[in-house]
């Protein structure tokens, strides 16, 4: 569980492109004609501007939130199997692809609002940066509600790229969650949208700026119901990979509604799911894993056949990663995919016999194999795991 967000830049940055300088503080105007229009706009001196980047000034609930985009690429050590996976080199190729210095400069502020704006945003939602995949997360979220007994309880909203695009959605940002005057907030809005935009090559294009996956409990705070929240730059990353659109998202929400269950059940872990961040963190993913491949083989939830399923268990091990000893430590790709496996194979047993278990039951059913998902080392080759997938598994693949 995470009481903040890990943001990717410094992640993805420091491994990728470690010749580069890191992020500034600051970045300064030197144009006559930039400085004239921005004090224009701001009334600002047009001797010299000096933006220094605000402070987030609303702080998130502690223990509130889960972040599933765990890009940790600079931390790779070999107390048991792991690996850089497809996903990891789509996004390495994505950044080099555009990347300068003025979107090095400025994107851990972009994705920071980024981020900030869907946890309050009241506009109709849409998904996708086309709208495209709209109706499919609104007949999932249904799908999930009915599940899991949870009815009008959790909203899930998307991240765009265009809202770094939007002068007014900018203005509102800094005004409430860095509580800037509107004058400095008007004055970023329009440096950010004539002059960072139109010079970056990288910022508003990156997909990384909406890659964002996370399940918060605002508890009514602002206003707003629980959320989840799902970027398209994560859903567009994946498929680059070659799993189906429809799979990605049928598992990014299945998993970060299983977040949402923990929630609910704050029993599950009285005195913590471990006695260190890292394997706690660890413990409570690998468990919505498994809930998510639960949900998404039964008859009653997704209802995904074998091949959706392959695609799907894909997916787990592309987001696995293997930062250790972080406190966002998810699990290795090896022990995400079997998690998810697991789950599979309990609703296969399961809705034979024509039974929904209980949140309750698939809890206790996880416990009871976490240590058989965790011991997913480097004895256990990839192909050894793929020759599991067949109809005929181990009875304690089944307990």
């Amino acid at each position: 569980m995470k009481t903040l967000y890990p943001k990717i830049a410094a992640i993805v940055f420091g491994s990728a492109l470690c010749t580069l300088s890191c992020t500034k503080d600051e970045f300064q105007l030197s144009s006559e004609q930039e400085l004239n229009a921005v004090s224009a706009k701001a009334s600002f001196p047009t001797t010299q501007v000096q933006f220094e980047a605000p402070t987030l000034a609303k702080p998130l609930p502690d223990n509130s939130m889960f972040n599933d985009i765990p890009f940790d690429l600079s931390t790779v050590v070999e107390p048991s199997k792991c690996t850089l996976t497809p996903l990891d080199d789509v996004i390495a190729a994505s950044v080099a692809s555009n990347l300068d210095s003025i979107g090095l400069d400025w994107y851990d502020l972009y994705a920071e609002m980024n981020f900030l704006s869907t946890i309050t945003d009241e506009d109709p939602q849409y998904f996708g940066a086309n709208g495209e995949d709209t109706q499919r997360v609104n007949r999932i979220t249904r799908n999930l509600e009915r599940f899991w007994f949870m009815p009008h309880e959790v909203t899930v909203r998307g991240q765009h790229n265009s809202t770094l695009e939007d002068y007014d959605k900018i203005v509102d940002i800094l005004m409430f969650w860095y509580e800037l005057p509107a004058s400095d907030a008007n004055a970023f809005a329009y440096y950010f949208t004539n002059f960072v935009n139109v010079e970056s090559t990288f910022l508003t294009e990156t997909p990384l700026l909406s890659a964002d996956g996370f399940a918060i409990a605002l508890d009514g705070l602002f206003g707003q119901n629980d959320l989840i929240v799902v970027g398209d730059g994560i859903v567009d990353l994946l498929e680059q990979t070659g799993i189906r659109r429809g799979v990605i998202w049928n598992g990014i929400l299945a998993h970060e509604w299983a977040h949402h269950i923990q929630f609910n059940n704050e029993d599950w872990y009285p005195d913590g799911a471990a006695d260190n961040a890292p394997e706690a963190t660890r413990t409570t993913e690998l468990e919505a894993d498994f809930f998510t491949g639960y949900y998404v083989t039964h008859k009653k939830g997704a209802t995904q056949n074998w091949k959706r399923t392959q695609q799907f268990l894909e997916l787990f091990f592309n987001i696995g990663d293997c930062s250790f000893t972080s406190d966002g430590h998810h699990g290795t790709p090896l022990q995400r995919m079997e998690a998810a496996r697991r789950g599979y194979l309990l609703a296969r047993r399961i809705q034979d016999k024509g039974k929904v278990l209980t949140a309750d039951q698939v809890h206790k059913r996880f416990l009871n194999q976490l240590d058989k998902i965790v011991g997913t080392s480097s004895s256990t080759a990839m192909e050894e795991i793929e020759d599991e997938y067949q109809l005929d598994v181990a009875p304690d693949a089944l307990q």
